[in-house]
């Protein structure tokens, strides 16, 4: 954390818990006025540092949330909202067989997450990627149902039984493990394979002009 990309945020916008805590909340309300509003949840990393910190972890300059496929044009058409406040679009990850799996905004160095979840069967299903080594990590859980949970003022979705899923996610998630690495360790996964969609990863939205020159934001 302690680079020069991260000095020079902490410059221009303020420590880290502070740009979090202020991407976060802008998140919300520009989602609460797009149709995909209580339409996905926190979850994973963020969700641990919720429950187990009482706020996002202070070093996680990630903020991970779900959605279900049958939201994604819902997703799709609420991009603009989070775009039209300054939240960057990253290039999309896209599955070994094509379909793209997680989308990335950056705001002031922090990136928001959101993973697609497809329903199999009784369960519901994602992919993480890695890039170093190129791998396509496939994660299967219990379907949930979702209850509120308040941050920073705002109440979002997660996970209703939320031991239950961190459980199944980090075994022992109440004993913080330094060495804990997510695309070797998530005990949720159920395949790791080499990712070929890697050469297909793209972006959605129209480049600025600027980015070349803001890549570190």
């Amino acid at each position: 954390m302690d680079n020069l990309s991260e000095r020079l945020r902490r410059i221009r916008w303020g420590p880290l818990q502070q740009r979090r805590r202020r991407g976060l909340r802008r998140l919300h309300d520009a989602l609460a006025q797009t149709g995909f509003h209580n339409r996905y949840w926190m979850g994973m990393g963020m969700l641990l540092g919720c429950i187990r910190h009482g706020e996002p972890m202070p070093w996680d300059s990630d903020a991970d949330f779900g959605f279900l496929e049958k939201d994604l044009k819902r997703f799709r058409r609420a991009m603009g909202a989070l775009e039209d406040k300054e939240f960057r679009l990253r290039p999309v990850s896209v599955n070994n067989d094509g379909t793209e799996s997680k989308w990335a905004f950056r705001y002031q160095g922090v990136k928001y997450e959101f993973y697609l979840f497809r329903t199999v069967g009784s369960r519901l299903r994602w992919y993480y990627h890695a890039h170093k080594p190129s791998i396509e990590v496939v994660n299967e859980i219990d379907a949930h149902d979702l209850s509120e949970i308040d941050l920073y003022g705002r109440r979002w979705l997660k996970p209703e039984d939320h031991e239950v899923y961190l459980e199944a996610l980090y075994g022992d998630w109440r004993t913080p493990d330094p060495q804990y690495c997510y695309w070797k360790d998530c005990q949720a996964t159920i395949i790791r394979r080499p990712w070929t969609g890697v050469q297909r990863r793209r972006v959605r939205s129209t480049p600025s002009p600027l980015r070349p020159f803001l890549s570190w934001r």
